[in-house]
């Protein structure tokens, strides 16, 4: 019979994390059996943490750059979407220090996101998630539904269409509001008691680590009990044909910007349309 109570990790995430070393850092390369680690534990548990995968000097000017487009005031938030109570997603242009191969093109990221969705993937979404002082946990959910819900089993069994990816732009504590997640909960739709059956944990640590989740990985963000605003930044990766209708379209390129792409990483951006700027 299932318990009523989830059951937390609030330690390490032990097998959902990846501590690269000094030598794939500064090669820009996994080795194949970090990789295959990596791929095993993601395809497993649905998500994924990699230890100080970014620069925090790197980090800090995107979250200059951010904390200049942004004012704390909760009524200038509402030009992004609020998710709920003192939440909001807040949109990013590719531009200025957030075009930059190091975020979107990070080779060690890349390596591990052909391994997961092959080689002709896209690069669909950028933005932040700003938790403000005194926002609540938010909702249980998935960031996509399942591919084919007439035929659940198979939906739940394909390997990953789409992942986020969430860089915080600060040190995350149990305080300033952890990304809750439920490990293996990509293997389930739609939600019900069976998520009972799967383990909690929280994820947070210093600045320059990243998370990484399959877009049907059940989760949420946590409570903000600090006094200063928590944003994440996120990307997100998909299959070529994935399409996603269920989410507003989070990509704003610059035609000029656009049109400096270093022409290796062009094809992330096969389906993107660049806008004119006002």
């Amino acid at each position: 019979m299932l318990g009523r109570t989830y059951k937390v990790s609030y330690g390490c995430l032990m097998s959902y994390t990846v501590a690269l070393t000094e030598e794939e850092l500064s090669t820009g390369m996994m080795h194949s059996h970090t990789l295959q680690k990596a791929k095993h534990a993601f395809c497993v548990h649905g998500f994924l943490k990699i230890e100080m995968l970014f620069s925090k000097t790197f980090l800090a000017t995107i979250a200059a750059a951010y904390a200049k487009q942004l004012t704390y005031r909760e009524e200038e938030l509402e030009q992004g979407t609020k998710t709920s109570h003192r939440r909001y997603i807040v949109p990013i242009a590719l531009q200025g220090p957030f075009h930059d191969p190091q975020l979107y093109a990070n080779p060690i990221l890349l390596q591990l996101m052909h391994a997961l969705l092959g080689k002709h993937l896209l690069f669909s979404s950028l933005g932040a998630i700003s938790a403000l002082p005194g926002c609540m946990d938010q909702h249980l959910h998935a960031d996509f539904y399942a591919l084919f819900e007439e035929e659940l089993a198979i939906s739940c069994a394909t390997p990953p269409f789409a992942i986020t990816v969430a860089v915080p732009l600060l040190d995350i504590d149990p305080l300033n509001g952890p990304t809750h997640i439920w490990s293996g909960s990509h293997l389930t739709y739609p939600i019900d008691q069976r998520m009972e059956s799967y383990e909690k944990h929280l994820l947070y640590g210093s600045m320059g680590s990243c998370y990484m989740w399959d877009y049907r990985t059940f989760h949420a963000g946590g409570s903000n009990h600090s006094s200063e605003i928590r944003s994440l930044l996120y990307m997100s990766y998909t299959r070529r044909w994935f399409q996603d209708l269920a989410n507003p379209d989070r990509l704003s390129i610059p035609q000029k910007e656009f049109e400096e792409i270093p022409e290796e990483y062009k094809a992330l951006f096969a389906k993107a349309k660049p806008v004119l700027c006002r």
